[in-house]
């Protein structure tokens, strides 16, 4: 159990690591490119055509990202359901199982006693009689 802990805890951690890679490389396309166009010798709509440009290509970059990051975001959690399943089963399965044993034990326990009751009775009777 502390192991699965252990495992979701660096998940967790990989996840907002990439998150942020993904975010600082956003913002570090969009800043380089802002600074090569502004250092640019280049007249006022040139700069603007450019500007736009960058402004499109960054959109595109960002939305491919969005669903990148959605897909990955729905596989992982169809993942963790498929995972959560599996152990809720086994649980399930080994509490079951758990049952029975005490079931088991807990009959033969009291079919011991009966038995020992029995023999108790039949040598306090042969008591009685010798």
């Amino acid at each position: 159990m502390a192991n699965n802990e252990v495992s979701k805890q660096l998940e967790e951690q990989s996840e907002g690591r990439s998150k942020d890679f993904i975010v600082g490389a956003i913002i570090g396309g969009a800043v380089g490119a802002l600074t090569a166009l502004l250092l640019a010798p280049k007249s006022g709509k040139e700069l603007r055509d450019d500007l736009t440009g960058q402004v499109e290509t960054l959109k595109g970059k960002t939305d491919h990202l969005r669903i990148a990051v959605t897909q990955k975001g729905n596989d992982l959690a169809a993942a963790t359901k498929e995972k959560t399943i599996q152990l809720k089963d086994l649980a399930v399965d080994k509490g079951n199982q758990l049952v029975g044993t005490v079931k088991d034990k807990a009959e033969k326990l009291q079919n011991k006693d009966e038995k020992d009751d029995k023999v108790e009775k039949e040598e306090s009777y042969d008591e009685e009689f010798i």
